[in-house]
């Protein structure tokens, strides 16, 4: 199914004002992941102070309504305790990206980052992970995992909890059973993010320089040998889902940076009770919830500890096609089943990610307004690509060898764009 831009509503988030400032608080990590875009170890845990002014240049650019503390795995920096609460005094929402593993029989950590100010964790568990006690773990298997941390989260209760998953070709037709999970889940799963791998291949094809220099990266995404796992489209995705479920449907996206017709995030927002789902919000929706929160606090928004929804928020149907068709779908399985009007109703999101692409000229095709900015030596870099100004102090350029040169996907610049430069 080709998705349509013209029917979603794109996010108006820009570099300068943006709800989510990615904040890395060390580069070690407890486990390795075939997609983790990151050097383990190669400079270690950041002191506390430069994770404070890093928080602090990120709320003054950024205008952040949330902090994703990442890594490396950041629960295993000794202070985390105290940056999680220095983001929160600060006003700003802090949400952990973690593997879980220091979480898996530590309740008690859980807590403490509760008290502390953390809003939540998105944790990432899939099958290409090197997991201590989980190696050679199917997708399936791993539930049992997943499931441990939504019951853990939830009896803490006032946490957001959502789970990623890296999508190979290889473990892309799995898609659909996380989302029967999460559905299933959904008084206590308020969200799922799919992330698309990506690498580039150096089999020949391009040429890479930093500061007209030539250089043979050693980044963890430039690799050699063939590329041919490495390709998968939001829309692969989203396709994924919407063959299985009916009820799904996005309504939210961003673009990309080269190109007009890439797709880089999707999100939706999907409406049911632990019984049944009955829809996803429409465009509307989508854009009243950032209106809304701009209005009122300032900034863009895009994460809530509460997923739980009045049913009076059916009334957004006068205005939103996608509340419409769900109110219609709940109000007929209320008449059937009385039960239902007295279950709680609530909102279960999609993220749909994909990654930079590399193009047949050169060019990278980023994500726009890239929600994942965070901070290197005092300024804004793309956090995908971090390892590139660690590694050679900038970006890395790619240039196709002459003889593989696609014209026909390099744009004709017209008179006026020449004469502009």
């Amino acid at each position: 199914m080709q998705l349509s831009k013209q029917a979603l509503y794109r996010f108006p988030w820009s570099g300068n004002d943006n709800p989510i400032g990615w904040l890395e608080v060390t580069d070690k990590c407890n486990t390795y992941c075939r997609g983790c875009y990151r050097i383990n170890g190669m400079q270690g845990h950041k002191p506390i102070e430069q994770v404070k002014e890093e928080v602090a240049l990120l709320k003054k650019w950024r205008n952040c309504d949330n902090i994703s503390i990442a890594g490396g795995e950041p629960l295993i920096h000794p202070e985390i305790l105290d940056i999680v609460a220095y983001i929160r005094s600060l006003k700003m929402k802090p949400l952990i990206l973690t593997n879980g593993i220091k979480l898996e029989d530590d309740r008690q950590l859980m807590v403490d980052l509760k008290k502390a100010g953390a809003v939540g964790f998105t944790f990432h568990i899939d099958s290409e992970q090197q997991r201590p006690h989980w190696k050679g773990k199917t997708e399936i298997e791993l539930f049992e995992l997943r499931q441990h941390f939504a019951d853990m989260a939830h009896s803490i209760g006032g946490l957001f909890a959502s789970f990623g998953m890296t999508v190979y070709p290889g473990n892309i037709d799995f898609v659909p059973t996380m989302v029967t999970w999460a559905n299933k889940n959904i008084d206590r799963v308020h969200g799922l993010v799919f992330i698309g791998f990506r690498n580039a291949s150096m089999e020949g094809t391009y040429n890479y320089f930093v500061g007209g220099q030539q250089i043979d990266p050693k980044t963890t995404y430039v690799v050699d040998g063939d590329s041919s796992e490495s390709y998968l489209t939001s829309t692969d995705v989203y396709n994924k889902i919407k063959e299985h479920f009916p009820h799904y449907e996005t309504s939210a996206y961003m673009g990309g940076s080269q190109t007009e017709d890439k797709i880089t995030w999707l999100v939706s927002a999907q409406l049911g009770t632990t019984h049944k789902m009955y829809g996803s919000v429409g465009k509307k929706v989508m854009e009243l919830f950032q209106s809304i929160h701009h209005l009122q606090h300032g900034t863009y928004v895009i994460y809530s500890p509460s997923n739980k929804i009045p049913k009076i928020a059916f009334l957004m149907s006068l205005f939103d096609k996608g509340v419409r068709a769900t109110s219609g779908a709940f109000w007929r399985e209320a008449l059937r089943h009385p039960a239902e009007f007295f279950r709680p109703l609530y909102v279960q999101s999609i993220g749909i990610i994909q990654g930079p692409d590399l193009l047949a000229d050169g060019r990278i095709d980023m994500c726009e307004s890239c929600p994942d900015m965070t901070v290197w030596n005092g300024r804004l870099v793309h956090s995908c690509r971090l390892d590139e100004w660690r590694l050679y102090g900038n970006y890395i350029n790619a240039q196709p060898k002459p003889a593989v040169i696609d014209t026909a996907s390099i744009p004709v610049q017209t008179e006026t764009e020449l004469v502009g430069k």
